[in-house]
């Protein structure tokens, strides 16, 4: 297993300030429901529709600015109170904000116009650039492939598709 992995699971499963066990069964079911399925999925399918994209403009929804306000206040609370296992959960929250996002969006609709499908692709690689940032004292690593894949300037960004992140260990 690569390092990012590894510290996720110990950072999650097993408080500061406490006790806690590892087993590679819950390893693996923590890495395939939480990166391989989780962060891993969503960096994949945002990235692969902003990547088609030759320049994604819009402006951050009043729902996605307040959401990601809401997880960075409290991973900068949790983080600072030592409870890092609380702070990566916040941030899963927002990966499965994120997730959330585009389902109920369907920017693959045919039927939206440019500029709609363009500011909910805009929110949503806002959305990823703020989990990669989030991420970056918890997922060295991840938080440095994920953020290298966007390019930003001004409200405009640039995104590189993002290979298999967290590839899917399968049961033996």
């Amino acid at each position: 297993y690569t390092m990012d992995p590894v510290r996720y699971y110990l950072l999650r499963e097993i408080p500061s300030s406490g006790d806690g066990d590892f087993s590679y069964e819950k390893f693996e079911e923590r890495y395939n429901g939480d990166l391989a399925n989780g962060l891993g999925n969503f960096a994949a399918r945002v990235s692969t529709l902003a990547s088609k994209e030759a320049e994604i403009c819009g402006k951050t929804s009043k729902e996605v600015g307040e959401k990601i306000d809401e997880v960075k206040k409290t991973v900068g609370q949790k983080t600072k109170d030592f409870k890092f296992n609380e702070a990566l959960a916040s941030i899963w929250d927002l990966i499965q904000f994120g997730d959330r996002y585009v389902n109920e969006n369907k920017p693959l609709e045919k039927a939206l116009d440019i500029k709609t499908k363009n500011n909910i692709i805009f929110n949503l690689v806002f959305v990823l650039k703020e989990i990669g940032v989030l991420l970056a004292p918890y997922l060295p690593k991840t938080s440095e492939l994920i953020l290298d894949s966007i390019r930003s300037e001004k409200n405009n960004f640039v995104v590189n598709k993002i290979q298999n992140l967290f590839p899917r260990i399968e049961k033996k």
